[in-house]
């Protein structure tokens, strides 16, 4: 291996390390801002507006039932479960935790506004 593809290597893994960390600090701060930061919504959806928009948490039609809605919530929390996340790193680790309590906090609003049957 030359010395220009060794120098390229390097650049190239330097470039790609900077790039991926600060996508990573831009999404981390994405979902841990103040809620109505900057005139916006918060990503993750706090216990006033779970209630709005438990659905959209979900993923599921505001009119789902409540097979679809434990459904819904047993696919999303799967994916940021703490044990399939924990090898990750820090910042996935805690963006994974915020995205998790938002889920649960979903779920808790559409059991509490759905009757049972």
């Amino acid at each position: 291996m030359s010395k220009t593809e060794m120098i390229s290597m390097g650049a190239a893994f330097v470039l790609g390390f900077w790039l991926v960390s600060m996508l990573l600090r831009l999404f981390s701060q994405r979902d841990t801002a103040a809620p109505g930061a900057a005139g916006q919504a918060p990503h993750m959806p706090g216990a006033d507006v779970a209630q709005a928009r438990w659905f959209e948490v979900l993923e599921v039609d505001e009119g789902a039932t409540l097979e679809e809605i434990s459904a819904a919530y047993k696919r999303r929390i799967s994916q940021y479960h703490p044990d399939k996340v924990q090898q990750l790193g820090p910042e996935l680790v805690a963006l994974a935790e915020a995205r998790a309590r938002a889920i649960n906090a979903a779920y808790d609003v559409a059991m509490r506004l759905r009757p049972r049957a």
